[in-house]
């Protein structure tokens, strides 16, 4: 019956795409977790863009793009949030952006998602897992909240450079979270 409708309805049945949500950027946040000398810090990025598609019961057609302003970095120590943007870290004057394009996003059951795809930072690109939680107030549309994280390698970018290679002080571990109020696009 699904078939004979898509057919029936054409191209835009067959071709569907998930929908769209916009980010609210007044309350949302995206925040790194590094350890240093045994200890956590936290740190945000200031400004970020996402792309994104997601429909629950459309997997196939959800993706996800996301574009950090590595510059806005910000961890509340001056010196610190100076040597993020430096050579040993970002290298922002080369690298300004780092990004996150999805290739695939699966359920994890109980409104739980994992989402691969590519992260580039430094020009270096690995692929990473995102796990999410995606909350909807209206299935047809309104406003959601995705919610998630993801553990990264630094040193599998480069990020780390000098006598920041080594793990004795910084751990190679870097936890990222993020906490987004999504609007659906009109």
């Amino acid at each position: 019956m699904v078939l004979l409708t898509a057919l029936a309805l054409g191209p835009a049945a067959r071709d569907a795409v998930a929908m769209a949500w916009v980010v609210d950027p007044a309350h949302s946040q995206l925040t790194f977790h590094p350890r240093l000398a045994g200890g956590e810090f936290a740190g945000r990025f200031e400004r970020f863009e996402a792309k994104i598609r997601f429909d629950p019961a459309d997997l196939a057609h959800s993706s996800l793009l996301v574009v950090v302003d590595l510059p806005g970095a910000r961890t509340g120590d001056a010196d610190r949030d100076a040597a993020l943007q430096g050579g040993d870290f970002f290298q922002t004057t080369l690298w300004p952006k780092g990004t996150f394009a999805s290739t695939g996003i699966r359920s994890l059951g109980s409104g739980r998602f994992e989402a691969t795809g590519k992260l580039t930072l430094r020009d270096v690109s690995h692929d990473v897992r995102v796990q999410f939680r995606f909350d909807s107030t209206a299935p047809s549309g309104g406003t959601a909240r995705m919610i998630g994280s993801s553990n990264l390698r630094r040193l599998e970018f480069g990020v780390g450079q000098g006598d920041w290679r080594s793990t004795e002080w910084l751990d190679d571990s870097v936890r990222v979270e993020f906490d987004l109020a999504l609007r659906a696009a009109r």
